[in-house]
Order: structure tokens, then C-alpha cells, then sequence
């Protein structure tokens, strides 16, 4: 049976992004009351209350989710928080490739933490975490994002296999480029923010998948045709894909 019935509390993380913010209109338009975090606390709708917390800093969440669970128990967390650390591997500093794992990785964990015992307790309950397609395969120039979101992936897989019996459910989606400005603030340490292109994936189609998964309908987490193609390409030819960004690499 879906989490997404009328009434139901979800928590939003990462609620000022435009995809934080496009899955908390999709749900709010599904009749949740939701409830959004972010660095300055969202007012207005289509949040109920909002709360300050940066993801980064132990406790933060913690504390911001305890406040939102106060006013009803969190059906549904959705983590769509995301830090960038771009740019030539060796040329990222320490501290901001510390950070995308901060944010990326050790907030979702933070959150789970706090929201997750209370759905086991329940027996019911979701996880979304907004990802990337980096999460999935090598992407050059972006070794800590992916590597912070790849270890995302894998640690969202493991629970999802642990908490089944709970029934508490476990997804994520996995978009490739999208025109948020998020990729060009990556910072891009070493060199210019190379041009990519994307599917044409918008905020809203992420959230109309992200709901798609809460309502239990199978759907694939990667989104865009070109995404797409290159996750079957990885399937069906390993390496070519590879061989092609190689390729292209040698000539830039």
C-alpha cells in the first residue's frame, strides 16, 4: 500500500533546490502535508512549516527533524540536499571534497538515523534520496560528487534489503544533467566548467518519478534518453561508453 495517502507527513531535505522543491509541490499536491528543511527555513507553500538545518553539521538535521516530527509522525523522508565538488581530481581541495561527502553522504545517513526507527516502528514508511547519474558510473571531473554519491547508492541498497521486512520502502532517482545551475556552481577547481549536454530532464519530471517510486510503480531511477542509453550501453558493451569519453578527452 503507497505512503502517499492523504494527510500523511513527508519531510523534505534540500527543500529550497528546484528538485526539493518540484517533489514537495508534487506531494503537496497529492494531499501530504509536508514539511521542509533547508539552510534558511522555507516559508509558504506548498510547506506546512519549514526548518533551518544544514546537513553538514552533526546534529543539525537531527535536531530540525525532531522539531518536524513533533507535529506528526514523518511518513516519508525525501533527501534531495547536494553538494557539489567539481573540477580536475587532484586540483579539488581537500576540505571542498570533504564536504560533497558531508552533505552527499553523511547528511542522508544523519537523517535516516533520525526518521528511519520511528517508520520501523510504525511498519511503514519511505526513503527517497535525489541522486545522479554519476552515482551509477564514472563521469570525469566529478570524482568526489560521484564517489560521495555513489556510496550513497550502494548504502541506500543495503538498507533497503535491511528494512524490507518492515516494510518500510527504500528508493532513489538518478537524473543526468539538469539547467538548475547546481553543475555550473560545482566550482570546477583546475579548469572552466566543461559544456554538457542534457536530456531536457526538468525538476518537475524527477519529481513526477520520485513519486512514481513512493507509489510503489516500478520505474527505473535513471531519468533522460541519454542517460538511458548510456546506462544500457554500460550493460551491453562495457567500456564503449568509456572509450568514447576517452576519445573525446584526447581531442578537448
Amino acid at each position: 500500500m503507497t505512503v502517499l495517502a492523504p494527510g500523511a507527513h513527508a519531510v523534505v531535505v534540500g527543500a529550497s533546490s528546484q528538485i526539493g522543491r518540484a517533489i514537495a509541490e508534487a506531494l503537496s499536491g497529492r494531499g501530504l502535508v509536508v514539511s521542509g528543511l533547508a539552510r534558511s527555513a522555507p516559508a509558504g507553500a506548498p510547506y506546512a512549516a519549514g526548518f533551518a538545518c544544514d546537513v553538514a553539521l552533526e546534529g543539525s538535521a537531527t535536531e530540525a527533524l525532531a522539531r518536524a516530527g513533533e507535529r506528526a509522525p514523518i511518513d516519508v523522508l525525501v533527501y534531495a540536499a547536494g553538494a557539489g565538488a567539481m573540477g580536475r581530481t587532484l586540483d579539488v581541495p581537500e576540505e571542498v571534497a570533504a564536504g560533497a561527502f558531508a552533505v552527499n553522504f553523511w547528511g542522508l545517513d544523519q537523517c535516516v538515523r533520525a526518521v528511519v526507527p520511528g517508520m520501523q516502528t510504525r511498519r511503514r514508511g519511505a526513503v527517497l534520496a535525489v541522486l545522479s547519474l554519476a552515482a551509477l558510473r564514472a563521469v570525469p571531473f566529478e570524482a568526489y560528487y560521484a564517489a560521495s554519491k555513489a556510496a550513497a547508492a550502494r548504502y541506500l541498497e543495503c538498507l533497503a534489503l535491511e528494512l524490507a521486512a518492515s516494510h518500510v520502502d527504500v528508493h532513489y532517482v538518478a537524473p543526468g544533467y539538469i539547467d538548475t545551475g547546481f553543475f555550473e556552481r560545482g566550482g570546477f577547481h583546475g579548469m572552466a566548467p566543461p559544456t554538457v549536454r542534457g536530456s531536457g530532464t526538468t525538476p518537475a519530471d524527477v519529481a513526477q518519478r520520485a513519486v512514481a517510486l513512493l507509489e510503489g510503480r516500478p520505474r527505473s531511477p535513471v531519468l533522460g534518453w541519454r542517460e538511458r542509453t548510456i546506462r544500457f550501453a554500460d550493460r551491453v558493451a562495457p567500456g564503449l561508453y568509456d572509450r568514447h569519453l576517452r576519445r573525446g578527452l584526447r581531442r578537448s
